[in-house]
């Protein structure tokens, strides 16, 4: 045998390695943790709810009838755990906002709204 038919013997016996090593890097899994962001849930509160809330640290909503998101996050006894599930209850969310928050976009809202509450900017 040549060394120029070695070559493409050798990168066949090669190929399909490198291409099971690059199916793997690139696999994903749903069990991959996700961390809540702030930023996220801030970008989540301005696109979906600054139309009747006030979503900032301070100020009246919009909407006479939509609380502010500070004083949400803020009322007594109002947790990490409370503020989720209020969020996915949906809390007598009307029928005309037609709104659906998946998990994760509940946990970085959650995120944001306890930014509020403590007074840190975000970013």
């Amino acid at each position: 045998m040549t060394a120029s038919n070695r070559i493409p013997s050798t990168l066949a016996k090669l190929a399909l390695p490198a291409l099971l090593l690059t199916l793997a890097a690139c696999e994903t899994t749903g069990d991959a943790p996700y961390a809540p962001d702030a930023s996220m849930g801030m970008l989540i509160a301005r696109d979906s709810c600054a139309g009747c809330h006030q979503t900032g640290l301070n100020g009246d909503s919009p909407n006479e009838d939509a609380t502010p998101f500070h004083e949400v996050a803020s009322r007594p006894g109002m947790t990490e755990e409370s503020l989720a599930a209020w969020l996915r209850d949906g809390h007598n969310y009307p029928a005309e906002m037609n709104l659906r928050l998946e998990p994760h976009q509940v946990d970085s809202l959650v995120a944001y709204m306890l930014r509020l509450r403590s007074g840190q900017p975000i970013s």
